[in-house]
């Protein structure tokens, strides 16, 4: 892990705290998108049944998110519920390299995404910064 990575996952946790006795019973979660040493688009889970943190930035991204960093603190969701599967979205959006801060405990996602996303030759970096994650949400 790098120096940036931490960087912005530090980045990514502060944005995820905003949601905080917002998103109940969904997790806080923070989504910062990064290129070429820029955000580039970011969001935080803002409200249960609502677009969740993914949403939020690649939508602020637009064509920026093709070839650009995903910061994550949890594991897109892979399952459809209010909302479509935000592992989709990010797949779509052509974004290179995801770093995740941890899985979903939440045994409906748990490794889901991750798989979705390595099946889309989507780079990958889980567990940067995981202890601070798996606080946020307890």
């Amino acid at each position: 892990m790098s120096d940036v990575d931490l960087h912005y996952m530090d980045y990514t946790l502060a944005l995820a705290r905003k949601g905080r006795a917002l998103t109940s019973p969904n997790p806080m979660v923070g989504a910062t998108l990064v290129k070429d040493g820029i955000i580039v688009g970011e969001g935080f889970h803002r409200y249960a049944e609502r677009k969740h943190a993914e949403d939020w930035a690649i939508e602020a991204a637009g064509e920026r998110a093709r070839g650009a960093t995903l910061y994550l603190n949890l594991e897109p969701c892979s399952h459809f519920g209010r909302t479509s599967p935000c592992c989709d979205l990010v797949i779509r959006s052509g974004i290179a390299r995801v770093v995740a801060a941890m899985q979903d405990p939440n045994p409906v996602v748990s490794g889901a995404g991750f798989e979705r996303l390595k099946q889309a030759g989507i780079e990958m970096s889980v567990g940067i910064r995981e202890a601070e994650a798996r606080k946020l949400n307890e």
